[in-house]
């Protein structure tokens, strides 16, 4: 019987032993760190006055995949929850993270009955900011306004009653955006600036999560900017790239039948592309070699072909069989490029991106052919048009192919799907937050933009042209931020001051990548082509030095590395918590699988001696030791009671 019990005590022991080591194994979760502070929102009275309400903001970052979640005790609006996404992702960038390597949970608990509004998206990357570098935040800052994609603090309303509810609370200081209207009711007035010092709190504008960052710790970590982008790799390749477009734009310019012609729609061409290959000399001779062959893919050498085909198919008794031949001809040399360009030979993740522009631009030239045979029945002027652009995407493609080094890489197509899945989910995100944050905007052209990218991202993943797709959400991305970013713009007067942020950012990140071992080609090519409408046009200056930052972030997190290598602070510490409910469940499912296995085998012994008989005699032998052990009790006492008489 004694056996008994200890065998079942024995496999209770086992099976909480396995499943002990299957839950910290499996189920263990690794904690970076938490954080929490007050966030302030504001509701409409009866009356229609506005009064402000404070939450508990909470954060906990575990190691994941890049993912934010967000709950609440009470509901919460879609736009916060797109903030807190766009927000995660910004700290990431701010303090040179990788954010695919980790998970964002925030939870805030209010009295409110709904929260909704952008207005905590700075309080929320500072809290991630916080976490990732390890110095903790001041429990009596709080603060209001939206996160930037560029980093800078965006416009939120009602501050005077959110900074009154901060000084309720018990706040020492409040932090809002700079250039809140002077005379919006939205403001910081100058009467809840005194309610507010009158209760110990005091109130100072920012204009960036470094320096709300700073205000909160204690600690400035905003980095130094180098205004002077040096880069002889980047610049000697870019050289070589221009040369080949070069050589390849006097070859089309030589192929034309004749430099001069009686169609004036074709001289037109042909003298447009002369303007612009002089504007390509002038733009070498200052060194800006990636913009010179823009110039040549984008204008020139487009409208060089287009005119020489017009030129053919002038000459043509069939005009649509001969469009027809150029378009299978093109589609031929589509797929033979393209073998060449999937081809693997990489010799390490940095040069990952020149692989990537190269399948992009081939891509291109597909789609540019498609429209072209689309309209070759009916449109050929157009069909020659488009057939032009498919020509010149494609021999793009096979520039950048040149450049790429030889070698193996082991970047699967299982990479290049969940880099893709990855975009499209960050696309995603910000498209929901700029949709919500500026509803004004919805028939933009960056706003109408930035869907059409999405959609086409969906599709190209959908069909398996991962590599396309991550270059389409990349162009939605960028869409989104300048959406975000107008708002700003269009709420605050101070437009310069804006633009330079965007610039800033831009900066900030070619820095970050180059001080990391990454060329980011793309990204400073951006940046470069940006920098030439500095004095002409101020909505394309910022919307190519945000596609700067856009693609300079994807190219960094290529090679797999952050930004840069970060301080000892700055590298997140993981905690492994093995208990939680689950594993307490498992330790008690391993108690009674082992007692209950246990008194299983016990009952089967049992089974065994009834049946060999063994069992009865053994309970006869009790019963008689039990009967004799009562007749010699009662003689006892019948003794003991006589004697007492």
């Amino acid at each position: 019987m004694y056996k008994n019990i200890v065998v079942s005590v024995i496999l209770a022991i086992a099976f909480i032993g396995l499943f002990g080591l299957h839950i910290s194994g499996a189920a263990t979760i690794q904690q970076v760190g938490s954080t929490s502070l007050y966030i302030f929102g504001v509701s409409t009275q009866p009356n229609g006055s506005v009064i402000g309400v404070p939450a508990k903001l909470s954060l906990v970052v575990t190691q994941g995949s890049g993912k934010v979640f967000l709950g609440s005790t009470p509901l919460t609006g879609t736009d916060t929850q797109a903030q807190a996404v766009v927000s995660a992702l910004v700290a990431c960038e701010l303090v040179n993270v990788n954010c695919d390597n980790y998970n964002f949970y925030y939870y805030i608990q209010s009295e409110s009955p709904q929260i909704s509004g952008p207005s905590a998206g700075a309080a929320f990357a500072v809290a991630a900011m916080s976490i990732l570098t390890g110095h903790p935040l001041n429990p009596k800052v709080a603060m209001t306004g939206t996160a930037n994609p560029d980093g800078s603090i965006g416009l939120v309303g009602d501050v005077a009653a959110k900074s009154e509810a901060a000084a309720n609370q018990g706040m020492t200081l409040f932090l809002y955006p700079v250039g809140e209207p002077p005379l919006s009711s939205d403001n910081m007035t100058q009467q809840a600036i005194e309610y507010d010092a009158a209760h110990g709190m005091a109130t100072v504008p920012v204009d960036s999560l470094y320096l709300a960052y700073q205000y909160f710790t204690g600690y400035n970590i905003t980095p130094e900017l180098n205004y002077n982008i040096t880069t002889p790799f980047y610049n000697k390749l870019m050289q070589n790239t221009y040369q080949e477009f070069n050589v390849y734009q006097q070859t089309v310019y030589d192929s034309l039948p004749s430099k001069t012609s009686s169609n004036s729609s074709i001289n037109s061409l042909i003298n447009s592309a002369l303007a612009t290959m002089q504007q390509e000399e002038v733009l070498v001779s200052q060194g800006n070699y990636y913009t010179a062959a823009s110039y040549i893919v984008n204008t020139s050498a487009t409208d060089l072909i287009y005119a020489r085909t017009l030129e053919e198919l002038n000459t043509q008794s069939d005009p649509v069989a001969y469009m027809d031949s150029l378009i299978a001809s093109e589609n031929a040399s589509i797929s033979q490029t393209y073998h060449s360009v999937t081809e693997d030979y990489l010799t390490n993740m940095s040069t990952l991106d020149l692989k990537f522009i190269a399948i992009d631009r081939l891509a291109q030239a597909s789609t540019f052919l498609d429209n072209a045979s689309s309209s070759a029945q009916s449109n050929i002027p157009t069909a020659a048009y488009f057939y032009a652009l498919s020509e010149v995407k494609r021999v793009s493609s096979i520039f950048w192919l040149s450049l790429l080094p030889r070698g193996d890489s082991n970047f699967s197509e299982a990479s290049y799907y969940n880099l893709s899945q990855y975009y499209l989910y960050k696309a995603s995100s910000y498209i929901n937050y700029a949709g919500l944050l500026n509803p004004n905007a919805a028939s933009s052209g960056a706003s109408t933009s930035m869907q059409d990218f999405f959609n086409k991202a969906q599709y190209r993943q959908e069909q398996g042209n991962y590599i396309s797709s991550i270059f389409d959400s990349l162009e939605s991305i960028a869409s989104a931020e300048l959406v975000i970013e107008e708002n700003s713009i269009v709420l605050n007067s101070s437009v310069p001051v804006i633009t330079n942020e965007i610039i800033d950012s831009a900066l900030r990140n070619i820095d970050r990548a180059e001080s990391a071992g990454v060329t980011p080609f793309l990204g400073i090519s951006y940046y470069q082509f940006g920098e030439n409408f500095a004095n002409t046009s101020t909505p394309l200056l910022i919307e190519y030095e945000s596609y700067s930052r856009v693609y300079t972030d994807f190219e960094a997190s290529l090679a797999n590395v952050s930004f840069v290598q970060s301080p000892a602070l700055f590298q997140p510490i993981s905690t492994t918590l093995p208990f939680n409910s689950e594993y307490i469940l498992y330790l008690l499912l391993g108690v009674v699988l082992g007692i209950a296995i246990g008194g299983f085998i016990y009952e089967y012994k049992l089974f065994k001696m009834v049946k060999k008989g063994r069992l009865g005699k053994n309970i006869k032998i009790v019963v008689t030791q039990n009967k004799s052990i009562k007749r010699k009790n009662r003689r006892t006492v019948h003794r003991k009671s006589k004697a007492r008489r």
